[in-house]
């Protein structure tokens, strides 16, 4: 699922939001994030368990037995597992998918508060939020919406547009969710001619 959206995928996401836009009142927004949280404390860990096997193994072996050195290969280890690229994906999947989850909510609901504050009081917001290393999609909504508009609604859009990531990408998947949400949107908050308080484009976020 971890891809990065190419300049075509994000003119063809703004160009939804702007068409869902021009049937509801409501602002939606679209924020794609290749991962949630840095996740330093958890690959630090990481680091320190492989460092300590490795200086066991040494140290057992007798192929390397000064306390210092033994030390210094923890702390390789440890810069290695926080700095390296290409160890935060396949350690990544070594943590639960609650936890995972757990972190991408908190950084959609940070998106949605920062969002908000760009938009009127009373406006109604919908934001559709993607963490791509977590493999994740959320829509967080204004208080106004969830008062007319069930949860199912949402739960079953979010579960098309993770359907349609896998099987048709993540463009499609985006532009299909903006397309569904101005449909719920539209009979309870129609258009009425308001200018837009956020931009049309899709944000990109690390």
């Amino acid at each position: 699922m971890v891809k990065k959206l190419t300049g075509e995928d994000k003119n063809a996401i703004s160009a939804a939001v702007a068409e869902a836009e021009r049937r509801t009142s409501a602002e939606i927004a679209v924020v794609v994030s290749p991962t949630s949280d840095a996740y330093q404390a958890y690959l630090l860990l990481y680091g320190f368990a492989a460092g300590s096997i490795v200086a066991a193994l040494l140290w057992w072996t007798k192929a390397l037995t000064p306390f210092p050195a033994l030390l210094a290969i923890q702390g390789i280890f440890m810069a290695l597992f926080a700095f390296a690229p290409f160890l935060k994906t396949p350690c990544l999947k070594l943590l639960p998918k609650r936890l995972l989850h757990y972190y991408a909510s908190r950084r959609a609901a940070l998106e949605f508060q920062s969002l908000s504050r760009h938009v009127p009081a009373g406006r109604p917001i919908v934001l559709i939020y993607v963490s791509l290393a977590e493999r994740y999609a959320h829509i967080i909504h204004s208080r106004a919406i969830g008062l007319k508009i069930p949860a199912p609604a949402w739960d079953t859009i979010i579960a098309e547009l993770t359907g349609l990531v896998k099987n048709a990408g993540l463009r499609q998947a985006c532009v299909t969710a903006v397309g569904r949400v101005a449909s719920v949107l539209s009979p309870h908050f129609p258009d009425a001619g308001e200018a837009n308080a956020l931009s049309d484009g899709v944000a990109e976020k690390n």
